[in-house]
């Protein structure tokens, strides 16, 4: 008889041991997700395709659109989507999230960064890519180093609007990151006009409370224990026959003092640089944002547990962190109280409809870091590799690279996607009557579940005598 005892589980750890721990490795990490080839458990949470844009049939703020543009109606393109973010100008409420050093992201990073620029939008550079790819210097040829990815955004960046943000995680500091790039002549200039930010890392939605684990081989193992990363078991010890070591990069340590202090010591080195804080999924959320704002954050990015990394062991995927809609109920509370401080917040997001639904919940900005990837690679038949995890064949990859090197369509599919979003927003905007960000609010969305209506105060889809339909179970599409 068929049975839903985890017997394969077992035997995986039976067989593979520390192995078995991390989802991926090598060239299967290429777009790893949560949700995707990591679990199959049913969710019981709910997400943001559990509320529903509802517009009204009176639509004052139409009229008064109307009167401005004298000539004509207003349709949905004239719908303003700017908006100043942590100090930045943005053309759209979305930030390219700060992406690391995975070697199938940094690849396109540079042209990614072109593709920002030429849109507005703010451009996130994460933790280790010096220490991966060199600072200025790249470590391979094929790859680009750190200043390539910022000195493209910058040369190609539209007047008035973006910025950059740089994360520097602990190995990061020990390097002295933040202080080569703070006083690097080549950057004077776009310090001095105020656009770029250190993103202090506080967390990550995929595995908040640990740092990135990943298993590498021996030369990499020994080149990443060189920069001050823990390795274990040790590669330099001849006597360790073994063919994969464990990479492991601290989450850091925080208290409330300590992050105060670390921000106000942020600013006090840095004066020129604007200071942002990315967290994750904590259970306390909103302390942290209380702290970091009392502190004089410029800008919070919270990533819900949705959020993708290849980095993650199964375990923490599975069981780490809130989802993003509780990530939301933290914003709400924390607006409540009259904190005004910019909130971006990201975990799955990769259509317009959710980043009006989450403006409308009090969030300032939404960032995207997988969907950037994936957009920056939508070669012919890119969906079926990825549906069928076939990248997990290395020379398949290879052959990739050789039809479809790194080229200008890879910032032409970014572009495209990109512009989609902002038009699904603008259609969906225009639709309430509204022809800026500034007027979303609750009032804009209905829930389909009573409980997580009474959760947001929001209106209920149904009336009371169908409230059975709440107790369906929820699953993340994978």
């Amino acid at each position: 008889m068929p049975t839903d005892y985890p017997y394969a589980q077992i035997i995986r750890r039976a067989r593979k041991g520390r192995e078995a721990i991390y989802p991926y490795k090598g060239d299967e990490s290429r777009f790893s997700v949560f949700g995707a080839n990591v679990s199959d458990k049913v969710r019981k949470f709910y997400t943001l395709e559990d509320l529903m844009i509802t517009a009204p049939q009176f639509t004052p703020h139409r009229l008064e659109k109307s009167f401005d543009l004298i000539s004509r109606e207003p349709f949905f393109r004239d719908v303003d989507t700017s908006v100043k973010i942590g100090g930045f100008n943005t053309k759209l409420p979305i930030v390219q999230a700060s992406m690391g050093s995975p070697e199938d992201w940094n690849i396109v990073a540079d042209l990614s960064a072109k593709a920002c620029a030429q849109l507005g939008l703010i451009y996130g550079i994460g933790e280790n890519v010096a220490a991966t790819w060199g600072y200025d210097e790249r470590v391979n040829k094929k790859q680009p180093c750190l200043m390539d990815r910022i000195l493209e955004y910058f040369e190609n960046r539209v007047d008035g609007y973006g910025g950059i943000l740089i994360q520097q995680n602990e190995e990061d500091a020990q390097n002295e990151l933040w202080n080569k790039i703070y006083s690097d002549i080549r950057l004077k200039d776009y310090f001095d006009e105020g656009l770029i930010a250190f993103e202090i890392k506080g967390g990550q939605g995929a595995k908040s409370g640990i740092g990135g684990e990943k298993i590498v081989d021996r030369e990499t193992a020994l080149r990443l224990q060189d920069n001050g990363y823990i390795i274990h078991p040790d590669p330099s010890d001849e006597n360790i026959d073994v063919k994969l070591y464990e990479r492991h990069s601290s989450p850091d340590i925080f208290t409330e003092e300590i992050l105060k202090n670390r921000i106000l010591k942020l600013r006090n080195d840095y004066p020129r640089a604007k200071i942002w804080l990315k967290t994750g999924p904590y259970r306390d959320l909103t302390e942290v944002i209380r702290v970091a704002t009392d502190a004089g954050i410029d800008a919070i990015t919270i990533d819900g547990k949705e959020g993708g990394t290849g980095m993650s062991p199964t375990v923490a995927l599975q069981n780490l962190g809130l989802p993003t809609l509780a990530c939301l109920r933290s914003v709400k509370k924390i607006r409540e109280e009259g904190i005004e401080t910019s909130i971006i917040l990201s975990g799955r997001f990769f259509d317009g409809a959710q980043v009006v639904k989450a403006l409308a919940l009090g969030v300032n900005a939404v960032a995207m870091g997988r969907p950037f990837l994936i957009a920056a690679n939508a070669y012919p038949f890119s969906d079926i590799f990825l549906m069928f995890n076939l990248y997990k064949f290395g020379w398949m990859k290879k052959i990739g690279r050789i039809v479809f090197p790194p080229s200008e369509r890879n910032i032409n599919y970014i572009t495209n996607f990109v512009e989609t979003i902002k038009l699904e927003m603008q259609l969906l905007i225009s639709s309430l009557g509204k022809y800026s960000l500034d007027l979303l609010g609750s009032e804009d969305l209905m829930a389909l579940k009573k409980d997580l209506a009474d959760s947001f105060e929001l209106k209920f889809i149904f009336d009371d005598n169908e409230s059975s339909l709440t107790n369906e179970s929820i699953k993340i599409s994978t």
